[in-house]
C-alpha cells in the first residue's frame, strides 16, 4: 500500500500588507471590514507596493477568483463560491504551472495534476468519494507510467482487489531508468493471468498469476535469474507451500499453509540437511532441531508460545541426554538427564516450575546430591 502526498502544501507567510476595498483601507483580520461587501479587495506589500493578493467578494463572502503571489517566484489562484473553495485551484513557480486541483464545497474532488519544473506531467489524481474510488497515476519526465492505483489515503495498485483499471492489457509500469518494471495482464480492468516484474537493469525479478484481481497460483521472486522465494496462492490467500532458497538455488525454508495458518515449517542447512522443523496441529506444535548431518538434537512441544508437554534432547548416537515435561510454560513432573555414556546425571521432580526433589550423580556414577525442597526453594533439613 502506498500513501500519496496531498497536492496542496502550506502557504508561506506573507510580508506585511496593506489592503483596500475600493478606496477604503481595511484589515482582513477583522471580519467586519468585509461584512456585506461586494467587490474586489486588493493587498499590496507595504515595502515594495507590489500587489500580493486580489479577492472577489459578494455580500461579504469570497466568491470568484482569488490570486496570491509571494517571494517573487510562487503564486496561486483559487476559485470560491459563498465563502468556500469551489472550482479550480492553480499553483505556479517561476511563472510555470506546477499544480492544478478542483474543489467542491471546500472539499478537494475531481482531477488534480502535478507538473515537474520542466513542465512535464508527473502525477495525475482523480479524487472521488468514497476515497477507495479515487485513482492516481505517476509518470516520469518522458511520460512513461511508473505506477498507478486506487485510493489516496490507503492505496492499492491498479488491477488488484477492487481497483479496476481502464485501458488495454497488458498494463506496463516503468522504472525511472526507462526499463520496464512490471507487465500486467488485465481482464475487465483486474489483474488476470501473468504479471511479470523486472529490476532496474531489465532483468526478470519475478512473476505471479492472478484471477480477477487476486493472486491465484504460483508467485515467484527471482534474483540474478535464480529463484529466491515462491508461494502458492488460492483466491488471494497463501495455500500450499511457501519456499525460500539460498543463492545457489537450494531450499532454505519451506512453510506449509492451510486456511491462512502455518501448518508446517522446515528449515535447511545449505548442504541440504534438515535444520529445524515445526509441525502445527491446532493450538499445539512440535519443534525439532537437527545438526548439519540431519541428526535430531532437540524436540519440544508447545501450546501457543508456551512450552507444553515433553521436551527431549538427544546425544549424537541418538540416545537421550534430557527429558522433561512442561505445563503452561513451567516445569512439571519428572526431569531426567544423562551423560554421554548413558549414565544418569540428574533425576528430579518439579511442581509449577519449582524443584521438589533432586538427585545428581557425577560421571563415575557417584551420588553427589540427594535433596528435597520447600516451595521457596530452600532445602529441607534431614
Amino acid at each position: 500500500m502506498r500513501w500519496l502526498v496531498v497536492l496542496l502544501v502550506a502557504l508561506p507567510a506573507f510580508a506585511h500588507e496593506d489592503c483596500v476595498a475600493g478606496a477604503k483601507h481595511i484589515n482582513l483580520n477583522n471580519g467586519s471590514s468585509t461584512a456585506d461587501y461586494t467587490g474586489i479587495v486588493r493587498c499590496f506589500d507595504s515595502d515594495t507596493q507590489e500587489e500580493t493578493r486580489s479577492m472577489s467578494f459578494l455580500n461579504g463572502k469570497l466568491t470568484g477568483r482569488e490570486k496570491r503571489k509571494w517571494n517573487d517566484s510562487e503564486a496561486m489562484e483559487q476559485e470560491y463560491r459563498d465563502g468556500k473553495r469551489h472550482g479550480e485551484y492553480r499553483k505556479y513557480k517561476d511563472g510555470k504551472l506546477t499544480e492544478v486541483s478542483h474543489y467542491v464545497d471546500d472539499r478537494e474532488l475531481g482531477e488534480a495534476l502535478r507538473y515537474s519544473p520542466s513542465g512535464k506531467l508527473i502525477r495525475k489524481l482523480y479524487r472521488r468519494e468514497p476515497d477507495s474510488a479515487s485513482t492516481w497515476q505517476n509518470f516520469d519526465e518522458a511520460g512513461r507510467l511508473e505506477e498507478a492505483g486506487c485510493g489516496l489515503q490507503v492505496s492499492r495498485e491498479a488491477g488488484l482487489g477492487e481497483c479496476k483499471w481502464p485501458g488495454p492489457s497488458p498494463l506496463v509500469f516503468f522504472h525511472p531508468s526507462g526499463q520496464k518494471r512490471a507487465v500486467i495482464e488485465l481482464r475487465d480492468g483486474l489483474r488476470h493471468g501473468l504479471t511479470t516484474t523486472f529490476d532496474r537493469e531489465g532483468v526478470k525479478s519475478g512473476e505471479a498469476r492472478y484471477v480477477k484481481g487476486l493472486r491465484d497460483g504460483l508467485w515467484l521472486e527471482l534474483e540474478d535469474g535464480k529463484p529466491r522465494r515462491s508461494i502458492q496462492f488460492v483466491a488471494g490467500e497463501r495455500a500450499g507451500e511457501e519456499t525460500e532458497f539460498f543463492s545457489d538455488g537450494t531450499k532454505k525454508k519451506v512453510t506449509g499453509w492451510k486456511d491462512r495458518r502455518e501448518v508446517k515449517l522446515t528449515e535447511f542447512f545449505q548442504n541440504g540437511a534438515k535444520k529445524f522443523e515445526r509441525v502445527v496441529d491446532g493450538e499445539q506444535a512440535i519443534e525439532s532441531r537437527f545438526d548439519d548431518d540431519g541428526r535430531l538434537e532437540d524436540r519440544a512441544q508447545f501450546r501457543g508460545r508456551q512450552r507444553f508437554g515433553a521436551h527431549e534432547q538427544f546425544l549424537p548416537d541418538g540416545g537421550l541426554s534430557l527429558r522433561e515435561t512442561y505445563t503452561e510454560g513451567r516445569l512439571q513432573g519428572r526431569r531426567q538427564s544423562w551423560f554421554e555414556d548413558g549414565k544418569p546425571e540428574e533425576d528430579s521432580q518439579w511442581q509449577k516450575g519449582n524443584v521438589t526433589t533432586r538427585k545428581r550423580w557425577d560421571s563415575d556414577g557417584g551420588l553427589v546430591e540427594d535433596e528435597a525442597f520447600y516451595e521457596d526453594g530452600s532445602r529441607k533439613k534431614k
